[in-house]
């Protein structure tokens, strides 16, 4: 599985867990653009999966919830 897929299917998981609804590729954008550098590099060696990439990725999209919609 490529890096991008991962990352996607990371952004989507959280955002289904915290609205009920899957996001439009637009959305996916606009999280992808809000993740900070330090988080995609321990994402590069730990993977999307891991708890701290994974924990940042709902934290930030619960905190901007309404940017999302």
């Amino acid at each position: 599985m490529d890096i991008t897929r991962e990352l996607k299917d990371q952004i989507r998981s959280s955002y289904i867990d915290i609205n009920d609804i899957a996001p439009h590729e637009a959305q996916i954008a606009a999280i992808i653009n809000l993740i900070p550098d330090r988080i995609k590099t321990l994402a590069e060696e730990w993977g999307w999966n891991d708890t701290e990439v994974r924990d940042f990725i709902y934290v930030l999209i619960r905190d901007n919830k309404e940017k999302f919609q």
